[in-house]
């Protein structure tokens, strides 16, 4: 529990900064709308990482969320970490990603994987999309 203002802006400011990371990687692997992905400033209602145009949200189909916790997700982690082992473990010359689903009683299941390969996932889908359909999403 936040008890003081300078707990909740070291807070802030910890959140901030993995939204600014998040944008900032988006941004580098979509560099075609670069100028349409931002970082929402802290407390400010709605999305934390804004997608500004229809063409960047047809890239980027995605509402996101972004928590900065120092503690409480050990379990989701010790889930990831055990896929990662796995995958590491598989024997395939495919690149094999590791994703945990995690679920809490009365919830849907989740998945979670890595933040680089889930923007390399989307970049791909997106890609794929676009030579299917001849350049337009």
């Amino acid at each position: 529990m936040i008890t003081t203002t300078e707990e909740s802006n070291a807070r802030k400011e910890k959140g901030e900064t993995l939204q600014m990371d998040v944008a900032a990687k988006l941004r580098a692997a979509f560099p075609q709308y670069a100028a349409h992905i931002e970082s929402t400033p802290m407390s400010a209602h709605g999305e934390d990482i804004k997608i500004l145009s229809a063409e960047a949200r047809g890239a980027i189909p995605v509402s996101i969320e972004a928590k900065w916790k120092t503690s409480g997700l050990s379990n989701v982690y010790d889930a990831y970490q055990q896929a990662a082992r796995q995958a590491e473990a598989l024997p395939s010359v495919e690149q094999i990603t590791p994703v945990a689903v995690i679920q809490q009683k009365g919830y849907d299941p989740l998945i979670v994987m890595g933040l680089e390969d889930w923007i390399a996932l989307t970049k791909e889908l997106h890609e794929n999309s676009a030579n299917t359909s001849g350049g337009m999403i």
